[in-house]
């Protein structure tokens, strides 16, 4: 143990220096080639400035990160009643693992409420329903949704069936931990607090290299990011696989939430962030809570895997503008309001730059020489290569140090493979359509799940 440690903080020091060199290459041989006739001087301060934005960005994400602490967990007779959402479609024999799951949550039974939705599934989801609801001692209600509305709709029915203050909404691939329910809940410690982001892994990593992949984005994400950003209450997004919500503060906006347009087309994708910005604007808090847990699949071949980014990024372009709208509408200089404006420029940066970025890199491949080519590659794999190099060292650091290599790699696909999808996404915004969700697979026979669903088979439905 003792040497398999050594060797881990060799690699670890190893990645650090790697970082700091790679920082320092960046910044001298920008400086060196702005000079040179293939690149115009505005060109490469323009991605040095990018590029020194984002590595402050992430150091000071990690430096919050490190303040943040999980609420206390409180015990049964402190704990409200809690009513949990899975609204399901297609999704076959998995919502049942999703809802044994809940089941088993260390959450007393008598404060507990599941409501299983199926929205109009086309194969055998209301059948599982079913079955899980006739094993739950009377804790899971279902409801038969006849006609697919979308997820947005099946999540307004529950909200207007839901019996307690505290909603938890629960995508119905997804499995919880067994003190998750009771750690996302003890979150709502502040009555000013409208949601609480839950914290989410990849379920299926042995599908491929996407799910490795993304397993470290998550990570950082989840824990870096969402951390900092709870640190003053301005988490931007509530993952549907696992988040909470006090119903009194959203009930007032349901209604707006549910046919909210954008560009004259109704917004059905990106509900959880769309119900976190309403939040946000109402003046209410949104927080994080890491130790509440959810294991969720994700897409793993190629085409599955750009369309569920290209209605992530689509909706993103649709709320990072309205949270931009209203920052301006209420500018109230003090550490919070600092903090919230450094957030919210680098979700807005990530949205705008490839649009930025468009022309710039244009004119140097218009520029049809060897040199020019070179840097408009040079330049995003540096930019790439920073932003994933300290999520990579954090990950080595807090998971493993072999599949943090994923967050490098990550860099060469996303510049070769997925660059253009967040310009696609940022003008077909207007666009909602979910994309990734498909008729799920018959499902095995009911034995298979009999009485308890451990969850990580490795299965997914997208």
């Amino acid at each position: 143990m003792k040497s398999s440690e050594t060797l881990k903080d060799k690699i670890i020091a190893a990645l650090l220096w790697c970082a700091a060199g790679g920082i320092v290459a960046c910044f001298f041989c920008t400086w060196e080639i702005s000079g040179s006739t293939e690149v115009m001087p505005w060109q490469g301060f323009f991605f040095t400035a990018v590029s020194l934005f984002m590595l402050l960005y992430i150091l000071f994400g990690a430096v919050c990160a490190s303040l943040y602490r999980n609420a206390p967990a409180l015990d049964d007779k402190e704990l409200p009643g809690c009513t949990v959402i899975v609204p399901a479609y297609n999704e076959g024999e998995h919502v049942a693992e999703t809802l044994f799951s809940l089941l088993e949550s260390d959450y007393p039974a008598e404060k507990l409420q599941i409501i299983a939705i199926n929205d109009g599934s086309k194969d055998d989801t209301m059948e599982w329903i079913r079955y899980a609801e006739n094993r739950s001692a009377g804790r899971i209600v279902s409801l038969d949704l006849l006609k697919n509305g979308g997820k947005k709709h099946a999540l307004y029915r529950g909200f207007h069936m839901a019996k307690f203050d505290i909603v938890v909404t629960v995508d119905s691939d997804s499995i919880v931990t067994r003190d998750s329910l009771r750690n996302i809940v003890s979150a709502f410690n502040e009555p000013e607090i409208g949601g609480v982001a839950g914290n989410i892994r990849i379920k299926n990593l042995a599908d491929g290299m996407i799910p490795r992949m993304m397993d470290v984005g998550f990570m950082f994400g989840f824990e870096i990011i969402r951390s900092a950003q709870s640190l003053i209450g301005c988490v931007m997004c509530t993952p549907g696989a696992l988040s909470a919500y006090r119903k009194s503060i959203v009930m007032p906006f349901i209604d707006q939430w549910l046919r909210q347009t954008f560009l004259g087309a109704p917004a059905n994708i990106g509900e959880d962030r769309a119900i976190a910005t309403m939040i946000l604007r109402h003046g209410y808090k949104v927080t994080f809570q890491s130790n509440a847990v959810a294991a969720t699949c994700i897409p793993y071949t190629y085409g599955r895997f750009c369309k569920m980014l290209l209605r992530w990024l689509r909706s993103d372009v649709r709320e990072n503008l309205l949270m931009t709208i209203h920052f301006f509408k209420k500018v109230r200089f003090s550490f919070a309001w600092a903090g919230f404006a450094f957030h919210l420029g680098a979700l807005v940066l990530g949205t705008v730059m490839p649009i930025i970025s468009l022309p710039v890199m244009a004119d140097m491949f218009c520029r049809f020489s060897p040199g020019g080519i070179f840097h408009a590659l040079y330049y995003g794999a540096v930019i790439g290569f920073i932003g994933a190099l300290i999520p990579a060292m954090i990950y080595a650091k807090r998971v493993s140090v072999l599949n943090s290599v994923w967050a490098v790699l990550y860099t060469v696909y996303n510049l070769f493979l997925l660059s253009w999808i967040p310009i696609y996404a940022f003008f077909t915004a207007r666009n909602s359509n979910w994309l990734t969700r498909e008729l799920s697979a018959p499902a095995e026979a009911v034995q298979k799940i009999s009485g308890r669903c451990a969850g990580d088979t490795g299965q997914c439905n997208h």
